[in-house]
This record gives structure tokens, sequence and C-alpha cells, in this order.
């Protein structure tokens, strides 16, 4: 938990307010001894001001484990009200120049902790109130307890007439009409029974609805909040006879429940707090056993196993998809059996989890699931993000190779059925033409024979050249195939050739291995297919052999090359993949490396 100075200091400006506000009380409530809601037990009033500081010190602290959620402030007000509560008394007059301004705000605030109370049940753990219907009932709750119990009474309540010569002037009074604040008092307290008893069954069917990990989250308050309620309730109905909410000796019990029932409420944020802390630590160490030991798809497995789903998934965005940290795509939809939760930092979307229903509606988890593992998750995240980088690059590098053979093929067959064949077609003419000479011409039999053997040189060095572009033997024959045609103009021996047809990448890489190789001296060749790999090994009686302008053209399909330099010549291992799309930095078994 990181704290900055601005939190600190408004931390200590909020706790400074409430310090003097409870001073204040104290001093109301020292001045008319019985006239307090805690009656006139020091016990009572010291349990009083406990459960007030309990519920600020929760509120603060808080606030400083998490900044960015207003729950902290909700109990710090919850906390303030109830101080308010007991400025309704004559002993608001030691409040001097403010006494008027303290009493009135006593006689407005006298029973507003019940729907600041329920607001706070409502908003844990996020600070926020999504539900519309919530944020109804707790507008209600406002208008009927603050507005109607608090307000509208007020407007006719003059203290003094009645005979509370020590109570401070009433700044909301109207007109003194005791009736009409009598019943205005009794009907208001009938639609705050009302509005409490609803209250109470929405926070009962929400308990009942609860999925088994929001039950483990809210749970416990709601539970509270209940049952503060029912407290409430019963204390409205003890107080109907008299028109108003007052703490009689017969009332005390329900004013202690109320009073353990708000320490209750502040306790179970606080083991919140609590169990987040000891969440975030498990969470984080599992993370850093993951980087020490540098496991590829390590988070996926810590998370399952901490929260207890093996079938979870992690998915990170790689380009417009979701991808797991060895690029198999990830279905995040939500669907019959299955949910999905984001995992967002600072506005980005660093993963999204699949995991079993309810298993994170506690917004708690999922907010210590970001914070703590989110180093390890953005490195998988980057990991897969480079990987996907790298298997771009590598596509593209296949298909310029890919493109560049087709050019040759197609450069090969122009100049098989082009310019080969005029050729063939003018030595043909030629033959013709020298058939025709007479004895009698032996001159110009001589330069047809001239130009005759000039063309059958032109049409071998285009044959040789259209092979060197790329051989139509291996278009046709495949690997096997080339490599005996090859064998019939170098000194190339083929020991033993793979059956079928490979990838013409592969054929054609491998091709061209060996040839370079034959080019340089005798060579012996053995061509085998293993696990998804073709191994070739080549034996040249050379010891100059180099290969530097090939290397890039196998790294490209994913192939490995080795040049070694053994008694006065060379051997060249080559591993090329069957599948061209395997991973780029695969590693053939046994296999060769550079």
């Amino acid at each position: 938990m990181s704290v900055d100075a601005a939190q600190i200091f408004r931390s200590a400006v909020t706790l400074g307010i409430t310090a003097g506000l409870a001073w204040l009380t104290a001093r109301v409530v020292a001045a008319s001894p019985g006239f307090s809601d805690s009656g006139e037990s020091v016990r009572s009033e010291l349990a009083f001001f406990c459960t007030v500081s309990w519920l600020v010190t929760v509120g603060i602290v808080h606030r400083l484990a998490r900044p960015v959620n207003p729950f902290g402030w909700l109990l710090i007000l919850v906390a303030s009200l109830m101080l308010t509560t007991e400025w309704d008394i004559p002993g608001a007059a030691t409040a001097g120049f403010l006494s008027a301004a303290v009493f009135s705000v006593g006689l407005l605030l006298a029973v507003a902790v019940p729907v600041a109370a329920t607001w706070t049940v409502f908003a844990f753990p996020s600070g926020h109130i999504d539900s519309r219907a919530e944020r109804y009932l707790l507008a209600a709750g406002a208008l009927v307890l603050v507005g109607a119990l608090g307000l509208v009474p007020m407007l006719f309540f003059d203290p003094q007439a009645l005979g509370c010569s020590d109570c401070p002037r009433n700044l909301l009074l109207v007109l003194d009409d005791p009736d009409v604040a009598a019943t205005s008092a009794r009907l208001a307290m009938i639609a705050a029974l009302a509005w409490a008893i609803v209250t109470m069954v929405v926070l009962a069917v929400g308990l009942v609805r609860m999925s088994p990990a929001s039950r483990r989250a809210r749970g416990a308050v709601w539970t509270i909040g209940f049952l503060y309620l029912a407290a409430v309730v019963a204390h409205l109905v003890m107080s109907l006879d008299r028109g108003f909410v007052g703490g009689s000796a017969a009332e005390q019990a329900l004013w202690w429940a109320q009073l353990v029932g708000l320490a209750a409420l502040a306790a179970a944020v606080a083991f919140s707090l609590l169990r987040s802390r000891v969440m975030r630590r498990g969470v984080t160490g599992l993370v850093v056993d993951l980087h020490r030991e540098a496991a590829a798809g390590g988070m996926r497995e810590a998370l399952a196993a901490w929260l207890h789903d093996p079938s979870l998934l992690v998915a990170y965005p790689v380009d417009g998809t979701y991808r797991d940290v060895h690029l198999e795509t990830v279905d995040v939809t939500p669907r019959p059996g299955r949910a999905t939760s984001r995992l967002v930092n600072d506005g980005d979307e660093i993963a999204v989890l699949v995991h079993r229903p309810g298993l994170l509606d506690n917004p708690d988890e999922l907010r210590e699931v970001v914070t703590a593992a989110r180093l390890g998750l953005e490195n998988e995240r980057l990991r897969a993000e480079g990987l996907a980088q790298v298997r771009a690059l590598a596509g593209s590098r296949l298909r310029i190779i890919e493109a560049g053979d087709r050019e040759r093929r197609r450069l090969e067959r122009d100049l098989h059925d082009g310019a080969q064949q005029r050729l063939v077609g003018l030595l043909l003419g030629l033959r013709l033409l020298r058939a025709s000479i007479g004895k009698d011409q032996p001159e110009v039999a001589r330069t047809v024979d001239v130009a005759e053997a000039e063309v059958q040189g032109a049409v071998r060095d285009l044959r040789e050249l259209a092979a060197g572009l790329f051989p139509n033997v291996l278009v046709t024959e495949g690997l096997a195939g080339a490599w005996e045609a090859l064998s019939e103009t170098l000194s190339l021996q083929v020991v033993a050739a793979p059956e079928g047809r490979l990838p013409t990448a592969v054929e054609a890489t491998a091709y061209v291995v060996v040839a370079t190789a034959a080019a340089h001296g005798p060579t012996t060749v053995r061509a085998t297919c293993d696990g998804g790999w073709l191994r070739v090994c080549a034996d040249v009686a050379d010891a100059s052999l180099g290969f530097s302008a090939l290397e890039d053209r196998v790294a490209a399909i994913g192939g490995r090359i080795e040049l070694t330099h053994v008694d006065g010549g060379s051997r060249v291992d080559l591993a090329l993949p069957l599948r061209l799309d395997v991973s780029p930095d695969a590693e053939p078994a046994d296999g060769v490396r550079t």
C-alpha cells in the first residue's frame, strides 16, 4: 500500500474535523445529563464514542488503502451523523454563538443515521451503487428520514414554548403549532417504518440471490445491515405512540443493538481489508515464484490454483484477438457455465479471465488479482505480443521466399516456353536450311554449321539458366526426383531421400542447400523425415564450404543449419520443419541448432 503526502494530509484534516465534532458532542452530552440517547451511563457514553472512533478509523484506513474508492467516506459520514444525533438536547447551548445552529442541525438529522448506514451497506465494497432500484430506495429514505421526519416537524416545533427554557432557538421554526408537528412526525414515522421494512426485504432477497463468491464478499455486511435495520424498525414501532424517536430507558436495548450493528459494520469492512491484504500477499508470492522459475504460461496455473478453478483460462489482447501465452485463440464470450472477468489497470486491459460463474463476483478479489498479479500478467502479455510479432515476421519472411520461388518458377517457364522454344525453332530452321544447300556452296554450308552450333550452345546455356532459377523436376517429381536429376550433372550420391511430397518451401530450401554443397565437390546426402522435421545430412569433400548466403533462407522457414569441418571435408546438418506454422523458437528433438 503506497500512501502519498496528499492522502496523509486529507486523512489528517478528516481526523481533525471528526475529533472537533466529537469534542463538541462530548460537551453537549456532559451539559445535559439524562437527555442523551445513551442515557446517563458512563459506560454507554464510552461505547458510543468508541464506536464513532472505530468507524472513523476504519474509514480513514480504507481511504489510505484504496484512494480511488470513496467507500471510506461513507463510514466517516455515518460516524459524523451519529455525533449530530446528540445535538438536539439543551446541552447544545454550550456551543456558544453556534448554539442555535448546532441545535437545529441536531433536530434535522436526529434520525439520519439509518439511511447513511443503508447507503454504506449498498455501496460496499466499491463505494458506488450501480442498481437504480437501490438508488431510488436511498433517495426515498433521505426524503422520509431527513425531510418528512426531520425537517417538516421542526417547521412547527418550538421547544422553548413547550417548556424547554434551556434549549437554544430552533432556526427551522416557521410557525409554532405542536399539533401539526406531532401529527406530521407520527405520519413520517409510519413512512419511515415502511421504508425500513422494504429495505430489509431488499437486503434479504439480495442475500438469497447472491452467488457464493459474492456472498463471501458482501454477505457479512448485508447481514449486519439487515439486523441493524431490524433494530431500527423495533425502535420506530416503540416510538409511534410518542410521535418522536427518543431514548427512553425501555429503548436502551434497541439503542445498544444499533450501536453494536454499526460497530460490527466497521469490523466487517476492516476484515475485508485484512483479507484483501492477505490475498494480495498470497498472489504476490505466487508471482515471485513464477518469476524465479521463469515458467512460460505459469500465471494461468498459479491463478487457477489460487482461485480453485482448474479450468480457468487467461487470455491476452493480441492484434485484436484474445490469445493465451502460447498464442492459442481463447474464446472470451460469456456462455452458459463460463463467465469472464476483464482485468484493467489504469484504463488498459491487461488480460481476460475465463472461469466458472460467480468466481470473481467479489470486486475485492478482482481488484487484488489486478494489483498483485499485474506484473506477471503484463509480462506474459508482452511475451505473447512479442511471440506474435516474431511469428508475423517469420511469416512475412516465408512469404517473401515463396514469392521469390514463384517468380523464379515463372521465369523458368517463360524461358522454357518462350526463348528456349524460339531458339529450338531457329535451330530447326537452320537444319532445314542446311539440308537445302547444294554441294557447290561449301562456304554457305560452313556458315550455317557455325550458326547451328551457336544456337545449340545458346539452348544449352538457356536450359542451365532455367534449371538454376528453379528446377522444373522439383515441381513435378519432388525432392527425391530433383536430387536424382541433379546427380546426373554434379558429383552427388543420394543415399536416402524422403518419400512423398513436402511443403514447397521446404523442398526448395533443401534442394538449394544440397545443390550448393554438390557444386563445391563430391557430396553424399542422407535425408529422413522424423518428428515433424526433415533432417538432411550432407558430407562434402571440400573444407572451404560456406552457407552464409543460405542461413537467412533456412531461418525464415524455422529451420536450423550447422556446418562442421571433419577429415578434410565438411558436414552439413540441416533441419527443416514440415509444418511452417510452428513457433520460430521451436527446436527439433536432438536436432540442429545454429
